[in-house]
């Protein structure tokens, strides 16, 4: 498995300096948001992506194991359309991986309205996603997929091999996440029920093309290993499976620029010696 860093640590300061921290904090891959207000670093509509590869090769860095596209994926019909521009600016690229989520259910909307709605468009995204050859990854991140069966229910909606999963390691254990669209961000579905990421990552672990490695205590992301999270069981799983994809360390960048370097060198610190001891 190889380790990487989001660049959400830094979300309150620009890209390159996000990118020189991540870099001199000794990780060799990043992952890089195009979360809107929340994390604006990329912007597919208006960055050229070969220029941003370059960007990022010149810190040093091996490549970007991902970019964050997190959108309302049921409400929103311009939420699709970002990521049909976001998979197809990663091929430009050479990012391997879109990580996005299904968002939350709208008012008076069920679950199985919900579904039927992911379904249409999870097909249209699986199209582009196979032609452009680069993984649109759900992740544990809205009302249907922070629940124990959500997340395989939405993968067995469409049979495509380029849609997969980006695993978060904290937010099924939370229960909520930070929703973004075009007017800011928040905070949503603060569910009161604390489900397994262990359990949940068994169900899906031969789907999982990426892994945002996080621990948290109650809501707050923190260094890894000072929280609640099970990593060394998420590792064992991931290792037993195959998986030698990207751990990228992720918080929710809310630290000035010092406290966060500080949390991303104890944690790269701390993967590389849990690595070293269930081996991969």
């Amino acid at each position: 498995m190889k380790i990487g860093c989001n660049s959400v640590a830094f979300r309150k300061y620009p890209l390159d300096f996000a990118l020189e921290r991540i870099s001199s904090a000794g990780y060799l891959y990043v992952e890089v948001e195009a979360n809107l207000k929340w994390c604006p670093h990329v912007d597919p509509w208006k960055d050229d992506p070969v220029r941003f590869a370059e960007k990022v090769k010149g810190y040093g860095l091996l490549g970007v194991s991902a970019i964050g596209s997190h959108r309302e994926l049921m409400t929103s019909e311009q939420g699709v359309k970002d990521l049909e521009q976001a998979l197809a600016w990663a091929e430009a690229a050479g990012v391997p991986v879109v990580a996005t989520g299904e968002g939350r259910l709208g008012p008076d909307m069920s679950r199985e309205k919900g579904l039927m709605i992911l379904q249409e468009r999870l097909q249209r995204l699986g199209q582009v996603a196979e032609k452009k050859r680069v993984f649109l990854a759900l992740e544990d991140h809205g009302s249907i997929s922070l629940t124990p069966d959500g997340l395989p229910q939405i993968l067995d909606l469409v049979k495509c091999n380029w849609i997969g999963v980006n695993f978060d390691t904290a937010n099924i254990h939370r229960g909520d996440y930070v929703g973004t669209d075009a007017n800011g961000y928040e905070w949503k579905l603060g569910a009161v029920t604390s489900y397994s990421e262990t359990d949940l990552l068994r169900k899906v672990v031969a789907s999982v093309k990426h892994v945002h490695f996080k621990d948290v205590v109650g809501r707050n992301a923190v260094a890894l290993g000072g929280g609640e999270i099970d990593l060394s069981g998420c590792v064992r799983i991931l290792r037993d499976a195959g998986f030698d994809g990207v751990l990228s360390y992720e918080t929710e960048g809310w630290q000035d620029s010092d406290e966060a370097m500080g949390m991303i060198e104890q944690s790269r610190s701390w993967i590389e010696n849990l690595l070293s001891k269930i081996k991969n």
